[in-house]
């Protein structure tokens, strides 16, 4: 195995091109040498450029070295061909430590090149995994999203349906409300007629009394004066009886006439009762209306107000069920990331 040069032999090859009129470079001095790289070279050519001019100073500087004696050559030969070979044996030594270590170095970085394999294989395979988990957590997003808007669809056609719901329900109230409004409207008159239809019936009432006692009063007079005739018949009993005849015909006559217009005024009295007794009827058939009408109101008010109780209960459990749904979707994507690592 070839030694490394040193700067002797760079000076000494240098030094021999010099000599043969050659310019020494780092091509040349590597091929006078036959070994060495241009990295190893060339700092050592340059320290032979810097000190060239002190040498070509000193006339002893390129001279031809002293002639040695023969045994101490042989000697120093001798011993320069053990140093080399002890060089030799060392540097021999250095490379096969120094290929122990390049070899474990290599099987080292095989063990790493064959662990890095597996790692990229496992890396592979988890990218692959990942891609896979990424597709379907991505169908997922996408059916999560696709269940979101129509959540949202069906709320906002929730919230439609309660507007419309209320609105009917306002709508109903207010119809309701004037219902009620005309009914006690109705109820205040009839309420009036009736205290009309009292107040004349009392009066009707207040009058034909007074036509009795006035008849009665007639009567008495009639009677008073029949007394006064039948008096003075009696005192020209005999002188006048054909007057007194004649008298008690008018008398019979006024009688009857008298009890006529007694029957008559009675018959009035008794169908403007039965007019009055009918007007009380009706009035209070239309009051019987109506509270009938009231409750009917009553009730249809009490259904919407239950109506209404109960979209607004299924507005609450809706807004919950939605409110769940939302969390669950955004629990979702959460639950899923461990597994699709793993």
């Amino acid at each position: 195995m070839a030694t490394g040069i040193t700067e002797d032999d760079v000076w000494r090859a240098a030094d021999a091109l010099l000599l043969e009129g050659a310019r020494p470079t780092i091509e040349r001095v590597r091929q006078k040498i036959g070994r060495g790289s241009p990295n190893t070279v060339s700092p050592h050519l340059e320290t032979w450029f810097r000190a060239l001019g002190a040498r070509i100073q000193d006339p002893g500087a390129f001279a031809a070295p002293a002639a040695v004696p023969e045994p101490i050559a042989q000697a120093a030969a001798h011993f320069w061909e053990t140093a080399l070979a002890a060089a030799r044996a060392e540097q021999a030594e250095a490379h096969r430590a120094r290929a122990d270590e390049l070899r474990q170095e290599a099987e080292r970085l095989a063990a790493q090149a064959d662990h890095a394999r597996q790692r990229e294989a496992l890396l592979a395979s988890r990218e692959r995994d990942l891609e896979q988990s990424l597709k379907v957590m991505t169908s997922q997003l996408a059916a999560t999203e696709a269940r979101l808007r129509a959540a949202e669809s069906q709320l906002r056609q929730r919230d439609e349906a309660l507007a419309f719901g209320q609105q009917q329900l306002a709508d109903a109230r207010a119809a309701l409300l004037a219902q009620v409004a005309d009914a006690e409207r109705a109820r205040q008159e009839q309420a009036e007629a009736l205290a009309a239809a009292h107040a004349r019936h009392a009066a009707h009432e207040r009058r034909w009394l007074n036509e009795l006692d006035a008849e009665r009063g007639t009567t008495k007079r009639l009677q008073a004066r029949l007394d006064d005739i039948q008096a003075a018949l009696q005192q020209q009993a005999d002188a006048s009886r054909q007057a007194l005849a004649q008298a008690a015909e008018r008398l019979r006559a006024a009688e009857t006439e008298a009890a006529a217009q007694l029957r008559a005024v009675q018959a009035e009295a008794q169908a403007e009762q039965g007019r009055r007794l009918a007007d009380l009827a009706t009035a209070q058939a239309a009051l019987q209306a109506a509270h009938g009408r009231e409750q009917d109101l009553a009730r249809r008010l009490a259904a919407a107000e239950a109506q209404q109780a109960e979209l607004l209960a299924q507005q609450r459990t809706r807004d919950a069920q939605l409110l769940e749904l939302t969390r669950h979707l955004i629990a979702a994507p959460g639950g899923d990331t461990p597994a699709a690592g793993a």
